[in-house]
């Protein structure tokens, strides 16, 4: 009976921290070898993790996938989990954490435990018995809301955008109404309602882009630029900058220094 209640109670527990947390991520991306592996899915535990996280309604890859476009530009997109190993010759225990792209912690199972004398069977038997943690989760992809103050004229305007679980400063968390610098020229941002601001030459009013808040992480926000798409953030110096994607697959940065 003790067994059962503290059993409810955890998946109470867990399912409470998995809405608040992992719901904000729809891809998970899983490492093809753990540190304390030999080889690429040595064991076949990082295929089973791959199937887990399937089961839950992720979309789920390994780092040796071919990755679409916007997991390749930002790590920030998706979670990607670790395991934590304590074995020796009588007992292994495992257990596993799902980390974001700063490694914090965004859930972390109890830990698997097997007696198996076989690797492969200890280490699939303790993996196994760590992910019954996520008990009957399933995955509803719904980022939290929550406000945040846009400055534009010295007037406070509150509007209701994304909230991913990525640390970002506070130029970054403020959309700012001042100028910046390109190529011997001044641009501004231009608020043209709710959280979407047009990139305008401030000499002849020419829009050459715009910016609005992602779907996916606060403080990064998709733009266009000069015919180009991509995504952009504010540096710690309050620069405008900007990251595209080019035909060979490599990211090309623009940055535009914050005129004062």
């Amino acid at each position: 009976m003790k067994k059962n209640i503290l059993l409810f109670v955890l998946f109470i527990s867990v399912t409470a921290f998995a809405q608040k947390e992992l719901n904000a991520y729809k891809y998970i991306v899983i490492p093809s070898r753990f540190d304390f592996q030999k080889e690429a899915n040595q064991y076949g535990i990082n295929l089973l993790l791959k199937y887990k996280f399937q089961q839950l309604g992720f979309e789920v890859f390994l780092d040796t996938d071919d990755l679409p476009q916007e997991l390749r530009t930002n790590t920030c997109f998706y979670a990607s989990p670790v395991l934590l190993t304590k074995s020796n010759m009588f007992k292994t225990r495992v257990s596993v954490e799902l980390l974001d792209c700063y490694n914090k912690s965004l859930f972390k199972t109890q830990e698997g435990i097997s007696t198996s004398k076989n690797f492969k069977m200890s280490y699939n038997e303790a993996v196994r018995m760590a992910l019954k943690s996520f008990g009957d989760y399933k995955l509803k992809y719904a980022p939290v809301k929550e406000e945040v103050v846009l400055n534009e004229d010295s007037q406070l305007i509150k509007q209701e955008v994304v909230k991913q679980n990525v640390y970002v400063s506070s130029l970054e968390n403020k959309l700012n109404s001042g100028s910046f610098s390109y190529k011997g020229e001044e641009f501004l941002l231009v608020k043209k309602g709710g959280i979407l601001f047009e990139i305008q030459n401030k000499k002849t009013n020419v829009v050459v882009g715009k910016m609005i808040a992602s779907g996916f992480k606060k403080g990064i926000s998709h733009v266009e630029f000069n015919g180009k798409v991509g995504f952009g953030y504010y540096g710690e110096n309050g620069s405008l900058i900007m990251e595209f994607m080019s035909s060979e697959d490599s990211v090309e940065m623009i940055s535009l220094p914050k005129i004062n």
